[in-house]
């Protein structure tokens, strides 16, 4: 037997909850298939960028992170060379374990079908839409997003560099108020409050020099002094491999959302911000197929412009600022130095976000 529906969202994850409460409040059919469970910990910096904030108030509809640490600054530590950097607006801190099981409740709340524990096989096309077989049953659906993340086996990607990602959450006696990037050779490490006195640590480092994080922390001078006074708030988790790669925002008629379009450096601090607005954007495309207005390929068409125009600006800025520590020592010192200067600091944050006419 097949259960029929207007969309079906592939992954969980702050994209497909996103999908999927957008297309629900559309008055859609909506089915959420998540290979996991909610709550979970999971590889983040858990920064949420000032400018999602209101895109997450409108998709949770409650004041359920109105308490959460707000980060105002960011302060670079590359070598010998420091910048602080104004975030402005502010950003806020809050854990994926709280963020995901928030969004999963929501859509719940929206009237989406929800299924966790569910592992999807394969999507294939059918004569009215997209079959989707799982375990044991199969699904069928007029539309199909794909937000399962960057290692989707939905997806024909190719890659070169890889990187394992590792998190953890740490006591810290006087954990600020700011998010603090640690770059060395090889990768980066982020720190910043989540609140309870506590701290969030989180590294994306090349395998060959560092697989946890007490490796990563002695990478970094600045950040192994200040690793010395912590005690672990809970167990690690770590991620691999993590890649880079051209933005694809389609495959096969399934339009492709959150990591699974792209990955964004995450020192950028903009990743879960372009997660709920590529959910998003990826639904009001559709909104103008099942509307009549136009055939399905025009809706895939549509929405891939709408990301090139909004979304894809900030992962090129965020890779060329990747690259600041692959300069000479010179350099680089005169090019961190720069962004110490609050135009130049602005600019640089700016460059990084999802554009503001995305909705």
């Amino acid at each position: 037997m097949s259960e029929s529906f207007d969309l079906a969202v592939i992954g969980g994850g702050p994209a497909g909850c996103s999908a999927a409460i957008t297309a629900a409040r559309l008055s859609l059919r909506v089915l959420l298939l998540e290979a996991g469970s909610f709550p979970r910990h999971k590889v983040c910096g858990e920064f949420i960028s000032g400018e999602a904030l209101n895109t997450l108030t409108d998709l949770v509809r409650e004041r359920h992170f109105a308490n959460a640490p707000r980060i105002s600054q960011a302060r670079i530590f590359l070598g010998n060379s420091r910048a602080t950097l104004p975030v402005v607006p502010a950003a806020a801190s809050i854990s994926r374990y709280h963020l995901d099981a928030a969004l999963w409740k929501s859509a719940t709340a929206a009237g989406c079908v929800m299924r966790d524990r569910t592992r999807v096989s394969s999507v294939s096309p059918s004569r009215n839409g997209f079959r989707i077989q799982l375990d044991s049953e199969e699904i069928v659906t007029r539309t199909v997003i794909n937000a399962s993340g960057r290692w989707s086996r939905l997806a024909t990607h190719t890659h070169a560099e890889q990187w394992i990602g590792l998190k953890g959450h740490f006591f810290e006696p006087h954990t600020g108020e700011s998010c603090d990037l640690y770059f060395f050779e090889g990768g980066y490490c982020g720190v910043q409050p989540i609140g309870g006195g506590t701290v969030n640590t989180a590294a994306m480092v090349k395998p060959s020099m560092a697989k946890k994080l007490s490796s990563v922390f002695i990478l970094n001078r600045d950040l192994n002094e200040r690793s010395q006074s912590w005690r672990a708030a809970g167990d690690p988790v770590s991620t691999a491999p993590l890649f880079f790669r051209p933005p694809m925002t389609s495959h096969d008629g399934v339009l492709l959302a959150g990591d699974a379009a792209a990955f964004l450096d995450p020192f950028a601090g903009d990743g879960i911000s372009i997660a709920l607005h590529s959910g998003r954007m990826a639904v009001e495309a559709l909104g103008h197929f099942f509307g009549g207005d136009c055939p399905l390929e025009e809706a895939v068409l549509q929405y891939g412009r709408a990301y090139g125009r909004l979304i894809q600006p900030a992962l090129i800025s965020a890779g060329r600022l990747r690259l600041l520590q692959h300069l000479p020592s010179t350099v680089r010192a005169a090019a961190v130095a720069c962004l110490n200067v609050p135009w130049v600091a602005q600019a640089a944050v700016a460059s990084t976000r999802v554009r503001a006419d995305a909705s």
